[in-house]
């Protein structure tokens, strides 16, 4: 089933893919059409600052998603806290994306699935290699 607008409520955890399955753009969802979220003077990247645009200009037509959590601080605290953080900066990919944004909001706690994926893929890749080249030198010293 396609999630539209209409099937929001204010104070979602909302999100959409970029690039293909690259990455997640994410936000919250505020109501009467808008969301709060990171947002560039180009793109999302450029001096984000917290924003809230239509949900249009969100979407960039990609299609709309949303975060489900087990557990999670009530809409209306989430749409206050998302409030409260408008015009906010200090944007940084690892430690305060747009993820790590919506989740605190919805949640109380700054995480990202996509930073997490990104650093475990790199951190297991190092430690393959790092494996490789110890196992290469054991067997030359043999």
């Amino acid at each position: 089933m396609r999630l539209i607008e209409k099937d929001l409520n204010s104070g979602d955890h909302i999100f959409v893919r970029r690039n293909g399955l690259l990455y997640s753009h994410h936000g919250i969802y505020a109501g009467e059409g808008t969301v709060i979220h990171f947002k560039g003077a180009e793109k999302e990247k450029k001096d984000p600052v917290v924003r809230k645009t239509d949900i249009e200009n969100f979407l960039n037509g990609g299609k709309l998603r949303r975060r489900y959590y087990k557990r999670r601080l009530p809409r209306a605290e989430t749409l206050k806290i998302a409030g409260e953080h408008l015009t906010k900066s200090g944007y940084s990919l690892a430690f305060n994306n747009c993820e790590h944004f919506a989740t605190y909001c919805a949640t109380g706690k700054k995480k990202s699935v996509q930073v997490r994926k990104v650093f475990g893929g790199i951190v297991g890749a190092t430690f393959a290699v790092s494996a490789n080249v110890i196992r290469k030198k054991i067997t030359k010293k043999q």
